[in-house]
């Protein structure tokens, strides 16, 4: 692995760590004593009750049966994108919330997981994960041509996740790696 390919994922699991150490709402199904949970103590709480809690807890005790995560269905917020890059020409790209990929690839892990253990729920994993791969070809191919036209403005910057951003980075950088070489025969 490259020195750039090593700080890509470098970076790319700093974004993901951020992104679980973030607190969210979770409602209690039902009453628990207090915890503690690494570094992390949680107070007593009873069923019904809203906590702002980090991701990681949360997704714990919602795979354990113990709350359930406050956020709009990702699959709507998925379909959502992809129809809005699709509406786009080749040369826009439409905007992604910062999080977006980390809570994609969350969501695919928890619908395959959920798959292999009901068959009936496979049909809307295939579909799921087909939207995901949809979308990133979509948005990948718009980054290229993106690269190569112009710089990374302010205005599409904020269009940007922190992984496209860093992938945008990265091409632009081999590319005038390679125009350098090629013009001026480094």
């Amino acid at each position: 692995m490259s020195k750039m390919e090593r700080e890509l994922v470098s970076s790319l699991k700093d974004h993901e760590t951020a992104f679980l150490l973030a607190t969210v709402k979770a409602i209690m199904k039902q009453s628990l004593p207090p915890i503690e949970i690494g570094s992390v103590s949680l107070p007593e709480t009873h069923e019904g009750d809203v906590i702002e809690i980090p991701r990681w807890i949360a997704e714990v005790m919602a795979q354990m049966g113990f709350a359930e995560i406050q956020e709009e269905s990702f699959d709507i917020e998925l379909f959502k994108a992809l129809s809005r890059e699709r509406i786009q020409a080749s040369s826009q790209i439409s905007t992604l919330k910062s999080d977006f990929y980390h809570r994609m690839k969350r969501h695919t892990d928890l619908m395959k997981s959920l798959a292999e253990r009901d068959e009936s729920l496979r049909k809307d994993y295939e579909k799921f994960s087909a939207s995901a791969y949809d979308l990133i070809a979509l948005r990948t191919s718009k980054l290229l041509y993106l690269v190569g036209s112009s710089p990374l403005s302010p205005d599409l910057e904020k269009k940007l996740t922190p992984e496209e951003k860093e992938l945008f980075n990265s091409i632009r950088s081999i590319i005038e790696n390679w125009k350098r070489t090629i013009l001026e025969g480094e």
